[in-house]
């Protein structure tokens, strides 16, 4: 009904603006003709009949566009209602995540449950904690620099923090924090903890085992080597032919077992952030050269053509040696393990603007494309490397990437199956200025 009245008041609305405005154009075209010295009484009569239509054309197109014009009404949104602002309250309270209320300096104006239960404190009493001093890491600087972003408007997200609870115990939180205005029109944030304590002791007693168990087994490994290195020495003229064989076996052996234990041990500490960068200058050839030399036997039994393409210019670098080492060995050993017989395998390393770019290309089993996502991931091995060369951890690529981000590089590759591959590496020249 109430439609119905609105549009009959519409219609009449318009009727009565096309009714003025026909008024006010007929009346000046009879001023016209009171005015106007018509000689010619055929052609006066006509114009008045043509402006007399055009009054009625113009006053009925006023009609039709205000008479069909759409209805307009405001939307006034309802104020919250009581009944929301208690579903909100209790969403709020009752959130597994612990959620803080906290000003620019990080006193606490509001907290639920949650919050509560992480610190270990009665909830009536979080409230005034400044609980930016409950919480660290292990790099002062960089939680001061998370809240001066806060301050400045900046949303901060997923950083991992030790959280100080009333009662001591170890905890640890993902810390997500933005600015917001309250009703008063105050600049305040929202801080929420999720807690991964859990998580991270998991992970922390799983990084502690393998170091543990890495450096429990160095100590065997080594008394088996000098062991049978002695055998060798006192007695090379009694052994046997076979006992001979059976010595390179255990060498061999035992060389693999170091290798494998020597990659736990580095990935163990890659995980627990204890691998810092340690810049000295360095050869560059020289470090290069005597990775070849590590491998030299088994590319002249797999009979494969070694390139070199050292740039000339380059002689010393400062860098981290064991980092780099290790990036030029894993990538070198892996292009001749996965190069079959009479392959063909490049290294090169050169100047590529402010980075050292160094490559290694092979003529292997190339990598297949579905694998190429995971090439780098801890504990994995390609599908066609699994099924050619059985030996291996899956752990030499991974550690390459992990020694090239704390050298502050950057690794990728391309690789055909059956053709090829490539690894490229780049490394800045210029030492970090924290180091």
């Amino acid at each position: 009904m109430d439609e119905d009245q609105d549009s009959t008041n519409q219609a009449q609305s318009a009727l009565l603006l096309a009714s003025s405005v026909f008024l006010v154009l007929f009346s000046s075209v009879v001023c016209l003709a009171l005015f106007y010295d018509f000689s010619e009484i055929h052609l006066g009569g006509l114009l008045f009949l043509i402006s007399f239509l055009c009054c009625i054309f113009i006053a009925k197109n006023i009609y039709d566009v205000t008479a069909h014009a759409p209805i307009t009404s405001t939307v006034v949104l309802p104020a919250p209602s009581d009944d929301n602002s208690s579903i909100y309250t209790q969403l709020y309270n009752k959130s597994p995540v612990p959620y803080f209320v906290v000003d620019s300096e990080g006193v606490v104006t509001s907290a639920n449950t949650a919050a509560a239960r992480l610190l270990s404190m009665p909830q009536a009493k979080v409230e005034g904690i400044n609980l930016f001093a409950r919480l660290s890491t292990d790099e002062t600087d960089n939680l001061d620099f998370l809240f001066d972003k806060f301050r400045s408007g900046v949303a901060v997200s997923d950083h991992m923090v030790r959280v100080k609870r009333d009662d001591n115990r170890e905890a640890w939180g993902l810390l997500s924090l933005f600015q917001f205005q309250n009703n008063f029109e105050e600049q305040q944030g929202l801080l929420t903890l999720v807690d991964i304590t859990k998580q991270k002791k998991a992970e922390d007693a799983k990084s502690e085992f393998v170091s543990l168990a890495s450096h429990q087994l160095r100590t065997p490994i080594a008394g088996m080597k000098w062991s049978a290195e002695l055998l060798q020495l006192d007695s090379p003229d009694t052994l046997t032919e076979r006992q001979l064989k059976y010595m390179d076996r255990l060498h061999l052996s035992i060389n693999r077992m170091s290798r494998l234990v020597d990659d736990f041990l580095r990935v163990s500490r890659f995980e627990l952030g204890s691998f810092q960068a340690e810049y000295h200058t360095i050869v560059l050839k020289d470090l290069f050269t005597s990775v070849q030399a590590e491998l030299a036997e088994t590319v002249a039994q797999k009979d494969i053509e070694v390139h070199v393409e050292y740039e000339t210019g380059i002689t010393d670098f400062v860098t981290d040696p064991n980092l780099l080492r290790m990036i030029v060995t894993n990538l070198y050993s892996n292009a001749v393990k996965y190069t079959p017989l009479g392959g063909t395998v490049t290294i090169s390393y050169a100047r590529d603007n402010n980075m050292l770019r160094i490559q290694v290309t092979d003529t292997g089993i190339g990598i297949p494309t579905e694998d190429h996502d995971d090439i780098f991931s801890k504990l994995f091995r390609a599908s066609n490397a699994v099924r050619d060369v059985p030996d291996g951890t899956g752990l030499g690529l991974y550690i390459v990437r992990e020694a090239v981000t704390v050298l502050r590089g950057k690794a990728s590759f391309t690789s055909v199956e059956g053709i090829g591959t490539t690894f490229d590496v780049q490394i800045p020249f210029e030492v970090p200025s924290t180091v």
